[in-house]
């Protein structure tokens, strides 16, 4: 997950907000947002990890961010010096965030599905992905959580086995790319 993507992901949904929003109904969109990035080009927004909670299908990192539970305290602190959260909403405690990260497609993904559900509210938007028509790959954890692969989100978007063998060799090697980046980058510091 490459977090200053995603704080300007969530910054970008924010600003539609008067920047104020659910928390919920955050991590929704931007499940929906990689979904729908999946459907086009078989990579995902927010390089975040998924599980089906009872809430329905969340980004675990995401909702960790929220939580102020994140295992890298760096990039809690990143997160925490530009949101903050006020009850069930998060807000931003910045005026600005560059949005440098973001690409067209980004933006066009994130219009996209904040135009189908930006009237929605959070228990719409959970209904709407217990719907198995909408979100096959979300199971019932029962009071726990449950992991969703990346392959079952590809399959119930109607991607083929060898799309999605493609793909997942693909989103493999891009994330051996960005650990050795990482490594190189802590090694010249």
């Amino acid at each position: 997950m490459n977090i200053e993507k995603l704080i300007q992901l969530t910054y970008y949904l924010l600003k539609k907000y008067d920047y104020r929003l659910n928390y919920t109904k955050l991590i929704k969109l931007l499940y929906l947002a990689d979904r729908e990035a999946f459907k086009e080009t078989g990579l995902s927004l927010t390089g975040d990890v998924y599980y089906s909670l009872d809430n329905g299908p969340v980004l675990s990192g995401l909702l960790d961010l929220i939580h102020g539970t994140y295992k890298n305290k760096e990039a809690q602190n990143l997160w925490d010096a530009r949101f903050a959260r006020d009850s069930y909403d998060l807000i931003t405690v910045v005026d600005r965030i560059p949005l440098s990260k973001l690409s067209d497609f980004d933006r066009e993904v994130l219009d996209k599905v904040d135009n189908q559900f930006h009237d929605k509210d959070y228990s719409s938007l959970i209904s709407y992905l217990h719907n198995k028509d909408n979100c096959p790959e979300w199971k019932n954890p029962n009071g726990s959580r449950l992991p969703i692969k990346i392959e079952d989100i590809l399959a119930n978007i109607g991607k083929s086995q060898d799309e999605i063998d493609f793909i997942m060799q693909e989103n493999n090697l891009y994330e051996e790319e960005e650990k050795l980046f990482a490594e190189l980058g802590a090694s010249l510091a």
